[in-house]
């Protein structure tokens, strides 16, 4: 790979000690004074840009947001004899390598310079080796709000250092999408993505599968099995809904995570694995501890990093993108032929809430591609309640004005209690009918353990 340096500064001393310093180890450095002229010279790989904060005709940062919009993967340093917490915090939030202030120290700049070219080369091997994987195509995790652009950054700081993710959101926010996002970009690409449901699995089974065991460990282990964490060495290991294990289980969970060791049902032999652990769930895991339902050493040692993913609702921008997204895919994989989303019905889904988020979308989307008759995609076709096109808190106000409106003139009449009740329990039979009395699937759906829906229906008596 050739080493090019592209010097974007006004300050023609600086271009001179940069060349002094970097040309007679073998790097070319190119330099041009003005914003404009500089950001033609940019090229779309095997160079790294060091670009003043203050120019002739033009900021820096603009500069840094029109080179990184166009190259992504653009490798730049700022540098600046003006440095300030809030421009530092803002290159770098715009994606800037590093942030050098004015004089540098020359021997800085060289491990500076070395650094971020080591960086380069990885990740053009990275991408070569992908190439000649099976699975070459990078996670899509669609959208340009803010609050998603937010989470693409996170993933590209904390792809590349191998410590523990944390992975918050609700349900159907796309948690594994973000996870395997990570694993793409990181050092364990080229290795096994290995993702174990921590609430589909019974509590009984679930050691089994995460550490596996030996023939005769247990009536029916008939063979020896390796488990997810070994099949995952030297890649990533992704447990969702991870709010649903055990303690005794998290004890061990948590001995790997300080260790890397474990031990299979059924042996004495102690087992290596060079695994990343990310963990998500929809639950609140400090309110899990206070509760003593989750260790708090466990909740310190997954919560290094998180990222928070936001609900659909709150990124509304998103929504069309997405539904474009999905409509594609089911035309090619249903080869349903060319169709598109009516007026009515783009309208319909930017207005509606998604309380099931993108997973939601995604299904109603090919659900309608397929059924829809035409190329044309109307509201009709979407099969989602009208009743469901506002946000849960404005049905909840709308039906408790006209309950309450009554109730509210009597002193006293327990109503926080007999309301809550009512909807709790109205909540629960409707999820229930809905998956015809399958209790996994209700408890999931609802964010709930198992045993505490148990309890509910038993309190209230749910046929």
């Amino acid at each position: 790979m050739d080493k090019e340096v592209l010097i974007i500064d006004d300050d023609e001393s600086i271009t001179w000690v940069v060349q002094k310093a970097l040309e007679p180890i073998g790097y070319k450095v190119v330099s041009h004074t003005k914003l404009s002229s500089g950001l033609k010279a940019v090229k779309e790989d095997s160079q790294l840009i060091l670009l003043d904060l203050i120019l002739p005709d033009g900021n820096g940062l603009d500069g840094l947001r029109d080179i990184k919009s166009s190259n992504p993967d653009a490798t730049v340093i700022m540098i600046t004899a003006h440095g300030k917490m809030e421009s530092t915090i803002e290159a770098m939030k715009e994606g800037a390598y590093d942030y050098i202030e004015k004089p540098f120290d020359i021997d800085e700049l060289k491990i500076v310079v070395e650094k971020a070219f080591k960086d380069m080369s990885l990740r053009e091997e990275l991408k070569r080796l992908k190439e000649t994987t099976s699975e070459t195509e990078a996670p899509q995790i669609i959208g340009r709000s803010e609050k998603i652009m937010k989470v693409f950054k996170e993933i590209g700081r904390v792809a590349t250092k191998d410590i523990t993710v944390l992975i918050t959101g609700e349900s159907g926010t796309g948690k594994e999408l973000v996870a395997k996002a990570i694993q793409y970009n990181s050092k364990r690409s080229s290795g096994p993505f290995v993702a174990i449901n921590c609430a589909s699995i019974p509590k009984d089974l679930i050691e089994a599968e995460l550490f596996g065991w030996e023939k005769g460990a247990f009536t029916g282990a008939k063979e020896k099995r390796i488990g997810k964490i070994e099949s995952a060495n030297g890649g990533t290991l992704f447990l969702d809904e991870i709010s649903e294990l055990d303690l005794n289980l998290q004890a061990k969970l948590l001995r790997f995570l300080q260790d890397r060791e474990f031990s299979p049902l059924g042996s004495n032999k102690v087992t290596k694995a060079d695994v990343r652990i990310i963990g998500a769930t929809n639950k609140n895991l400090k309110e899990a501890v206070a509760k003593g339902s989750f260790r708090e050493d466990l909740y310190y040692r997954f919560n290094v990093i998180q990222i928070k993913l936001p609900p659909l609702r709150d990124r509304k921008e998103d929504i069309l993108p997405l539904a474009k997204h999905f409509l594609k895919e089911a035309q090619a994989k249903f080869e349903t032929g060319q169709k598109e989303l009516s007026k009515e019905a783009k309208d319909f889904i930017i207005k509606y809430d998604w309380p099931g988020n993108v997973r939601e979308l995604e299904n109603t989307i090919k659900s309608a591609c397929i059924l829809s008759d035409g190329t044309a995609i109307e509201k009709r076709d979407l099969h989602v309640e009208e009743g469901n096109s506002y946000s849960i808190k404005e049905f909840l106000e709308d039906k408790l004005k006209r309950y309450l409106k009554d109730m509210t003139k009597l002193e006293t009449g327990n109503l926080h209690t007999a309301v809550m009740s009512e909807v709790e329990k109205a909540l629960i039979s409707i999820v229930l009918k809905e998956t015809k009395g399958n209790q996994l699937k209700t408890a999931r759906t609802l964010g709930i353990n198992r045993n505490t829906l148990r309890a509910k229906i038993k309190e209230y008596k749910i046929k």
